[in-house]
């Protein structure tokens, strides 16, 4: 399997030079591909899923913020977006979605009917208060099926990815790599529900783990805060020429959690990979790192605009460069 994917990587242009493309094609089902994050990459999660929702259909969404809530600001991320230190404008934010659609910055809104949407957040979270939660649910059930909406929170858990793990921080602590023992498998909870019934996670655990080239599709759409390198999980039955058709869904880390900062700790310890290896889901996971920028000193996804005040649209630099990097799993023409 390893050489499989490895090879498949090699000629797609991962490890030589610089080439317009360096994800193979796998064989997915175009309508599966759905996303989440945490934190930052709840917001980046966000993002991509409004910016590009004729392609991602479904959005799961821990300790996250609704659509825009910065105002391309970083006074209202720290402040209205995470301490709810005044209103956020929900309404607003709801027509300002409807109006850059019709302006075609963002997919038509009309695509996010039938989509299904994941809320976490825990009870003891200290970054990201209840009323922050609340206006995401107010936003999406404005624009998806409400039936389709599901929310949890969890009174003993802090600012973390919830797990069943026995062997990971406690539940109540906010700190790297932000993976609580909550007794709560957030992975496969969240997948459940943008998918379906799923199989249980089995040992031992079936695929490949790998790391790609990210700067072609950095330069490419001009970001200079993605790492050098992004990590994908193609479980055994989506191997390259496969005749089986998997899922795909994207998982963004939060502030502090890619590589650059913890290694694979969040990747390894959040429980991802045994679900999506029991059920034929391949895991792209972009990683950003801290830049120069002195707007991203913690290595965090751009959801207030130091890479452009585009940055929650299809022009967004960082946008841009996922929605590439699933343009190639899937096997579209890119220009």
């Amino acid at each position: 399997m390893a050489a499989l994917v490895a090879g498949a990587l090699a000629l797609a242009g991962c490890g030589g030079p610089a080439q317009p493309s360096t994800l193979p094609a796998l064989p997915i089902d175009p309508a599966s591909v759905t996303v989440s994050g945490l934190s930052s990459g709840a917001a980046m999660a966000t993002q991509l899923h409004i910016a590009h929702s004729g392609v991602i259909h479904g959005a799961a969404l821990v300790a996250g913020v609704p659509y825009q809530c910065s105002g391309g600001t970083l006074r209202h991320s720290l402040g209205r977006c995470m301490k709810a230190n005044e209103p956020i404008p929900t309404p607003e934010l709801i027509e300002l979605t409807s109006l850059l659609a019709l302006e075609g910055y963002i997919d038509p809104i009309a695509d996010l009917a039938d989509d299904r949407v994941w809320i976490f957040r825990g009870a003891l979270d200290p970054y990201v208060q209840k009323p922050v939660a609340d206006a995401i649910q107010y936003y999406y059930e404005a624009l998806v099926n409400p039936a389709n909406v599901a929310r949890v929170e969890l009174e003993q858990a802090a600012h973390t990815f919830p797990t069943a793990r026995t062997d990971a921080s406690a539940c109540n602590e906010t700190e790297p790599p932000f993976v609580g023992s909550c007794g709560y498998d957030g992975a496969a909870a969240l997948l459940a529900h943008l998918y379906g019934t799923l199989s249980p996670s089995r040992a031992p655990r079936e695929g490949e783990l790998v790391e790609f080239d990210q700067q072609p599709y950095a330069k490419a759409a001009g970001s200079e805060g993605l790492a050098d390198k992004g990590l994908l999980f193609v479980p055994e039955t989506c191997r390259p020429g496969g005749d089986r058709q998997c899922r795909l869904h994207v998982v963004f880390h939060g502030c502090k959690q890619g590589l650059p900062a913890i290694g694979r700790a969040f990747v390894l310890g959040s429980g991802y990979l045994d679900v999506a290896a029991a059920n034929h889901v391949v895991l792209l996971l972009p990683q950003i790192e801290a830049s120069y920028h002195p707007l991203n000193p913690m290595g965090c996804w751009d959801w207030w605009g130091y890479e452009g005040e585009d940055y929650a649209t299809k022009r967004g630099p960082q946008v841009a460069a996922v929605r590439a990097m699933v343009a190639d799993l899937l096997g579209e023409t890119r220009e």
